[in-house]
């Protein structure tokens, strides 16, 4: 089976003047932002390719390394290995590229320049960090957040209303839903920039934001692409699904690299009978239960991960964190406590009672 490492290895030889990006080439952009570049010459001054920042970073890690960091992580450094030898990829100029990290924030960007009249920004999605989850989540209940100001604000930096040079966004995971959101809040002449918006496998607007007209005046270069089985994907409102088959089930499938392909596209397929149920019982019980309730789950459960001192998603399995986490949620009042016991028999368990 086929996958984005293969359309590299057919396709790689043909520079984008004679092949145009395609939904494959924004997965892999997309992807790519899943690796660190903080120590790389990236933001030095002078002109750095794709070819030259990746090999600084494969030579100062392993893809063992990488695998202990996360899946996402461990994808990136194998296609990057590919694109640093790739005539398609490897004379890309990449810049501007911002890592950051707080207490219920994290935020990664940077600029492919594709050719000279068209970038791709890529956003990252949620990495290993605790703090990513949290804002993950909070997208349920809360708009914006703060990921959402900091899209705008580098798309607002980024994007030149008044040249010629036109735009890709994407990013996957919550970095799709980054692309989406931060390009709904700029002005007209900014987004007719903007050539098409990619949203791989991240979550979509609550039904206020959906039927805004801040999002009816893009909607139309709006693109969704999501496994057959997808679960995050189907995280709140979207239009304009794309549907691909992955080798893989249930939460595996949101991996890029289980997305099948055949020759330069993606193998299409249609959503399983099991992620459609999910996406439907969802719905249904946040229909009965609105933003406060869905605060006290988010509070509840990452409150008692934070108060663990716990900060990497990969240490959560650990039995001392399991432990711990427990201990914490002790201390969950009642009434929260009967929310997230009824959310998890609704929806996972697929009990009414």
């Amino acid at each position: 089976m086929a996958n984005a490492l293969d359309y590299v290895k057919e396709f790689g030889h043909i520079p984008f003047s004679r092949k145009t990006v395609n939904d494959i080439d924004n997965a892999i952009f997309s992807l790519l932002n899943y690796v660190n570049y903080s120590e790389t010459s990236i933001n030095k001054p002078g002109e750095h390719t794709l070819e030259e920042v990746g090999n600084e970073f494969l030579k100062a890690h392993t893809y063992k390394e990488m695998q202990k960091v996360g899946f996402a992580q461990a994808e990136a450094y194998q296609m990057l290995k590919l694109v640093v030898k790739a005539e398609r990829f490897r004379h890309i100029i990449v810049d501007d590229y911002v890592y950051e990290t707080a207490p219920g924030l994290m935020f990664s960007v940077l600029t492919f320049h594709i050719t000279k009249n068209l970038d791709f920004i890529s956003f990252e999605g949620t990495d290993e960090l605790v703090c990513g989850w949290r804002e993950d989540f909070e997208l349920s209940c809360s708009f914006p957040v703060e990921s959402h100001f900091k899209a705008r604000d580098y798309l607002i930096r980024h994007i030149d209303p008044w040249g010629s040079k036109k735009v890709i966004v994407g990013g996957h995971s919550k970095g799709g839903n980054s692309a989406l959101v931060g390009s709904m809040f700029l002005d007209k002449r900014r987004i007719k920039k903007i050539v098409k918006i990619y949203n791989n496998d991240g979550p979509g607007l609550r039904t206020h934001e959906f039927m805004s007209k801040e999002y009816a005046a893009l909607k139309d270069r709006y693109v969704h692409i999501v496994p057959h089985s997808t679960y995050v994907g189907s995280m709140l409102h979207h239009n304009n699904y794309v549907v691909v088959k992955s080798d893989k089930e249930n939460v595996m499938s949101h991996a890029i690299l289980s997305w099948q392909v055949k020759g330069d596209k993606f193998e299409l397929a249609p959503r399983s009978a099991m992620s459609l149920e999910t996406e439907a019982r969802l719905w249904a019980w946040c229909d009965l239960h609105g933003d406060e309730d869905r605060k006290k789950i988010l509070e509840a459960v990452m409150g008692a991960i934070e108060s663990s001192h716990i900060r990497e998603t990969n240490s959560i399995v650990k039995p001392k964190n399991i432990i711990k986490i427990i201990r914490q949620s002790k201390k969950i009042d009642k009434e929260t406590r009967e929310l997230i016991i009824g959310l998890i028999r609704y929806v996972v368990l697929k009990r009414d009672n």
